[in-house]
């Protein structure tokens, strides 16, 4: 198996699938499924056994997150980012 790892899409599209069989499945079963799907999703067995049991449908955010700055505050850092040579977060 290759190093990589799953995006969240790919993991609860996984996830969907597996859910059926775990469901359907007696106790001895519903371990081996767990023992399969850790190493596959990289999830331990206990948040593997919530996302089971639960909804396996993405929520949106409630509050989507705001502008940091105004446009004013904005415009003044790109002054100084250009005047100073474009430094790093902690030296800025």
């Amino acid at each position: 198996m290759s190093d990589e790892k799953m995006n969240t899409t790919e993991r609860y599209k996984y996830l969907r699938m597996m859910q059926k069989r775990y469901l359907e499945a007696g106790r001895e079963e519903r371990g081996r499924l767990l023992d399969e799907m850790e190493p596959i999703t990289g999830q331990h067995r206990k948040s593997l056994i919530r996302s089971m049991n639960g909804s396996l449908v993405r929520k949106k955010r409630e509050k989507q997150r705001g502008c940091r700055y105004d446009f004013e505050v904005e415009q003044a850092i790109r002054v100084i980012l250009k005047s100073m040579d474009h430094p790093c977060a902690e030296r800025l």
